[in-house]
């Protein structure tokens, strides 16, 4: 162990052994500070050792070089080096809050949301091409001729498509419903992760509960079934909705914008 790893106490090299064990996928991008840090350390461990031997060699006995003023600067940690630095981890204070880090995960569960539409979607024109594979037989019967309504009654009978299959019914309107409840979650979440207090409200809920991890790791968010504007995050150990003036200001009023089934008087 070198010289400074020495100085530094018990429990902040259990914190950095901690941190290096398992990297969260919930993080904000510390490249910039791991190069930064990087950097320091080959200044203060690396060179450091260098500098220590290349100048004890000259404190023997019987040496006699002299070494010339300024051949230190090489080994010195210099200010563009420091402010470089503080840069990078001052950001990287400011973004390892508890607040800072639950934004992260907020816009994590927005990439799944999208991913949980797109799964739907496909599920959905699956579902389509099932009740269109019998559909195309019932517009060969209106249209066709006599052999082409025979071929088409042989062709149903054959691959099982004599009618519409409950199980196709309830995938089809499944899927719609699915595709709703992404859209509408991950944009409750989106317009959510803008209210502080949600924000505030979240990291409380994991930092007093001391469910940091599970948290991070287990979270699963939904849509109230009797509060649709209140989002819940359930974990392990614990769970917290939260509801937002957001919703109010992004909802959206079908009324209004024309989106509806049926006609308008």
């Amino acid at each position: 162990m070198n010289t400074i790893a020495k100085t530094l106490n018990t429990s902040l090299i259990a914190l950095l052994l901690s941190s290096l064990t398992s990297a969260s996928e919930n993080d904000f991008d510390m490249t910039h500070l791991n190069e930064s840090t990087s950097m320091i350390n080959n200044v203060i461990n690396n060179n450091m050792q260098q500098y220590i031997q290349w100048t004890t060699q000259s404190m023997e006995d019987g040496n006699t070089i002299i070494y010339n003023e300024g051949d230190e600067t090489i080994y010195e940690l210099t200010p563009e080096q420091m402010d470089t630095f503080n840069a990078a981890y001052a950001d990287g204070l400011a973004n390892s809050t508890p607040e800072a880090l639950t934004a992260v995960l907020l816009n994590d569960m927005i990439d799944l949301e999208q991913e949980t539409y797109e799964d739907e979607k496909e599920t959905l024109i699956e579902a389509a091409s099932e009740i269109a594979a019998v559909t195309a037989i019932s517009e060969m019967i209106v249209d066709g001729d006599q052999q082409t309504k025979i071929n088409a009654e042989a062709y149903a009978t054959e691959n099982d498509l004599r009618a519409i299959k409950e199980s196709s019914r309830q995938k089809f309107n499944t899927s719609i419903d699915g595709m709703l409840e992404a859209s509408m979650t991950k944009n409750m979440i989106e317009a959510y992760a803008q209210d502080s207090f949600v924000i505030d409200t979240i990291a409380s809920s994991f930092m007093a509960t001391n469910t940091v991890m599970d948290f991070f790791t287990n979270t699963a968010v939904s849509i109230d079934s009797l509060v649709p504007s209140q989002l819940n995050l359930d974990w392990n150990d614990a769970a917290v909705g939260v509801e937002s003036a957001m919703y109010h200001l992004y909802n959206n009023n079908p009324i209004y914008d024309g989106m509806h089934t049926g006609e308008q008087p």
